[in-house]
């Protein structure tokens, strides 16, 4: 005689009535963050106003009588920078496994990186991991993974351009504290190699208790993306040599490029400080061979464009991504970031722009 099958288990109201909390504290909590993300944006957008209206005041004048067609020149070597890095974004999702569009990924990128304005160097990586992982098919690990990625590599690749710089930029007394970067350099690169980042993925597996499914990327790839990198400190160098130029002929622009790429690689390592306010000015004026009072105003002045291209980007790609939200809502079919199946591109190259 068969047994009989087993009675179903709880009362289905009672299951129905779990599902729907459940489902309610979701929602809450999908509430809740949208309402911490709009108050941070907020806050993001007041600080970023702040800075660059107290740091123009400091330079307008010398802005204003500096050669017009150099302080262009600067402004688009800043567009070509900071785009450039979102650029290069793209490839190290796709080195994770997660090819997305790059416009959509300089949209991330743009809107993401205001953070670094505020105080604490986490906010432009929850910015950007956090748009990659609610906008995109990015899982969450591999978005903020993607994030701290780009950046290691990002300024790897600034380390290479200032060894490169070094010859031509020294002055009588040597290389001095510039010369940290060919130490750092090489421990920087090995730190990237699968023997190093392994353990140390597994140790966060065992201290999170979660899987954290992501393979590490094979060390020769990790160093052709630093490589894509260098045109990135080249127009960095390039648009800081330029508003030299235009406010002082007389200034060298090696060695004003390798004070600029030097600088920002220490306000990187100064967190808690936005932006790396104060701290890359300083080691700019150091290293830059110009007087202290023209160092400090073709720093701030260099900075303030680069806030502008950061806020007008941000703008830009915020009306992008509503544009493309909407565009989604009225097309019938598979999200627009999402493959289907034996559709993955190798490359991130291979998915057509929108």
């Amino acid at each position: 005689m068969d047994a009989a099958a087993p009675p179903p288990t709880g009362d289905p109201a009672q299951q129905g009535g779990a599902e729907g909390s459940s489902s309610g504290r979701r929602r809450r909590a999908a509430q809740l963050t949208t309402v911490v993300g709009l108050l941070i944006g907020g806050l993001t957008c007041a600080f970023v106003v702040r800075t660059l209206s107290s740091e123009w005041s400091e330079v307008r004048e010398a802005v204003l009588d500096a050669s017009p067609a150099w302080v262009a020149a600067c402004f688009l070597l800043c567009i070509a920078s900071m785009t450039s890095i979102g650029w290069v974004w793209t490839d190290v999702l796709a080195l994770l496994g997660v090819p997305v569009r790059r416009t959509r990924a300089l949209a991330w990128y743009y809107i993401g990186e205001l953070g670094k304005y505020l105080p604490g160097g986490v906010w432009p990586v929850l910015g950007r991991g956090e748009l990659a992982r609610r906008n995109g098919p990015v899982p969450g690990p591999r978005a903020y993974a993607s994030v701290a990625l780009s950046l290691v590599t990002l300024y790897l690749a600034a380390m290479l351009v200032a060894v490169g710089l070094l010859p031509f930029a020294l002055g009588d007394d040597g290389p001095g504290a510039a010369a940290f970067v060919l130490v750092l350099l090489p421990l920087g690169l090995a730190a990237l190699h699968p023997r190093v980042i392994e353990p140390l993925l597994g140790l966060v597996r065992r201290v999170t208790k979660r899987p954290l499914a992501m393979e590490v990327p094979p060390w020769r790839d990790t160093v052709v993306v630093v490589l894509r990198y260098v045109p990135t400190w080249v127009f960095i160098g390039g648009a800081t040599a330029a508003m030299a130029q235009a406010i002082d002929p007389g200034a060298s622009p090696t060695r004003v490029a390798f004070a600029a790429v030097l600088s920002w690689t220490a306000g990187f390592l100064a967190v808690p400080v936005p932006a790396g306010a104060g701290v890359r000015e300083t080691v700019f004026i150091a290293a830059s061979g110009l007087s202290p009072e023209l160092g400090a105003t073709v720093a701030v002045a260099t900075r303030v464009l680069f806030i502008v291209v950061d806020g007008g980007g941000a703008a830009v790609a915020g009306a992008y991504l509503r544009r493309v939200r909407r565009t989604s809502a009225l097309v019938a079919g598979p999200a627009l970031d999402v493959p289907t199946a034996g559709d993955v591109p190798a490359r991130a190259d291979a998915l057509p722009d929108t």
